[in-house]
């Protein structure tokens, strides 16, 4: 079986929390926005606070998903590779 490098492992690492933050900032962007519409005091800044928060959830946690698919689909099919030369040997 192939090992990832170490700076593959880092840069998963990266993505991994990169992800975590998306999907935290996403539901702290609900949950800004959900009080905004229940309390008038907030006004406009809490919408703009709501949806920046949003934006930025969902541009740090799409695209590391897609990038750690990939980079997954390739180990697997690496260890795969190295399975099969080592059952003809």
């Amino acid at each position: 079986m192939t090992d990832l490098s170490v700076a593959d492992r880092r840069l998963i690492r990266w993505l991994k929390v990169s992800m975590v933050a998306g999907i935290c900032l996403l539901i702290t962007g609900h949950l800004v926005l959900s009080a905004t519409f229940l309390n008038d005091a907030i006004d406009h800044r809490g919408y703009i606070l709501g949806a920046a928060m949003s934006a930025i959830g969902v541009i740090l946690s799409l695209p590391t998903k897609i990038y750690l698919t990939i980079l997954l689909m390739d180990y697997e099919e690496a260890s795969k590779e190295a399975v099969k030369a080592e059952t003809k040997s």
